[in-house]
């Protein structure tokens, strides 16, 4: 190989001289392309629902998260925007799109060709770190470690190709927990961390806005397939207010600071830093399922049917899910959330579960989840000293 094209493949680690970072237009581009993954999932969700459908939307929402994570920690470490990188982030998005197209063929006894495309962008991410060892000398130990376990996830991935269900979605968790549990091991136990400004905060932010931005989309086709009663009207703009107060509550304690604290804090800082960026699949998760929740509570008040239990586990479920990741992660964020407030945030889980026994019609369960949001955002933001 020559020294041209050397210094073509050379990665270079983004590091403390680069004193502000934001979202380069690349990675603005990439996470648009989840906008239509995440759509599948809500669509798969919003099917002949039952509790195979629930938990297949769970088990999947996982995996596709875990890409986001993946590749976009990887553009927080390294450049991704000189030379063939560009063209490799962007085949990844192509990816992408194939593999959101397969997530349906799952439910139908095709789910080999899920694992198939998510085998091969697996295999994308243990290359960049494979560059990366072979590029930036001071971060060896980290990309040796993540090279490692990630190859030995692929290989279970790969493996459950040829294997029939369930066992194939066996070896797919079991994947995952070795994927998913690999930064935690290597941060705790690596000797020296590597110097890095990181912008995850931020990214974590920008995927918060198109989950959100699903959800809106999910309750405004609710509305737009009705007659435009004043019942459905007010089922959608108490939806619209759910996603208001969701998005409230999410960035009025949003802190930009939480990563960079913990790269140069210590193994509790790291710790801390862990849980408040994997609570994010919760709060990820929930805004979906929410949005998909209210869609089916406008169907059903415009035709007039009743509130089934799984309709009503989606909607409660997906605030439930949400309230308990958002309150997690600010939690471990430096400005640590007030007791009182996680004391309340927690009642109010409890009270959305228990609506899930209650068999009351949408027309009264989505405004009054909806004043519940709204009543804990304004608790959230009075100061302690009015107590």
């Amino acid at each position: 190989m020559s020294y041209r094209s050397s210094r073509l493949l050379r990665v270079r680690r983004v590091a403390d001289r680069e004193q502000s970072r934001h979202a380069t237009w690349l990675e603005l581009f990439f996470d648009l392309v989840f906008v239509f993954a995440i759509a599948e999932l809500a669509h798969l969700l919003h099917g002949d629902l039952n509790g195979w459908i629930i938990a297949s939307f769970t088990g999947l929402f996982i995996p596709v998260w875990w890409l986001w994570i993946d590749f976009s920690y990887y553009a927080d470490q390294f450049d991704v925007e000189r030379g063939p990188y560009r063209l490799v982030m962007l085949g990844v998005m192509l990816g992408l799109v194939v593999m959101a197209l397969t997530i349906a063929d799952v439910l139908h006894g095709r789910s080999e060709q899920f694992a198939i495309i998510y085998s091969t962008l697996r295999l994308v991410i243990i290359c960049l770190y494979a560059q990366a060892w072979r590029s930036v000398p001071e971060s060896r130990e980290l990309t040796a470690r993540y090279t490692i376990s990630f190859s030995v996830a692929f290989l279970l991935w790969v493996l459950s190709i040829a294997t029939p269900e369930p066992i194939r979605f066996w070896l797919w968790a079991i994947a995952l927990a070795i994927e998913i549990s690999n930064g935690p091991i290597t941060y705790a136990t690596i000797r020296p961390v590597p110097a890095q400004n990181s912008h995850m905060d931020e990214r974590f932010g920008l995927f918060v806005i198109i989950v959100l931005g699903e959800a809106i989309v999910s309750v405004a086709t609710g509305v737009a397939q009705t007659d435009w009663q004043w019942q459905t009207i007010l089922a959608g703009v108490s939806g619209f207010l759910m996603a208001v107060s969701l998005w409230w509550m999410y960035f009025e304690r949003a802190d930009e600071t939480t990563i960079n604290q913990a790269l140069r804090g210590g193994k509790l800082a790291l710790f801390r830093s862990y849980v408040y960026g994997y609570s994010h699949v919760l709060t990820f998760m929930g805004i979906v399922a929410t949005g998909v929740g209210v869609q089916f509570a406008i169907e059903a008040t415009s035709d007039h049917n009743t509130f089934a239990a799984e309709q009503r586990t989606v909607l409660c479920g997906g605030i439930a899910l949400f309230l308990a990741g958002t309150t997690i992660l600010q939690w471990a964020s430096p400005n640590s959330l007030p007791q009182r407030a996680i004391a309340m945030r927690s009642l109010l889980v409890l009270l959305t579960l228990g609506c899930l026994f209650l068999a009351l019609p949408p027309l009264v369960i989505v405004p009054l989840l909806t004043l519940a949001l709204i009543a804990i955002n304004i608790f959230d933001g009075v100061p302690l000293k009015a107590f």
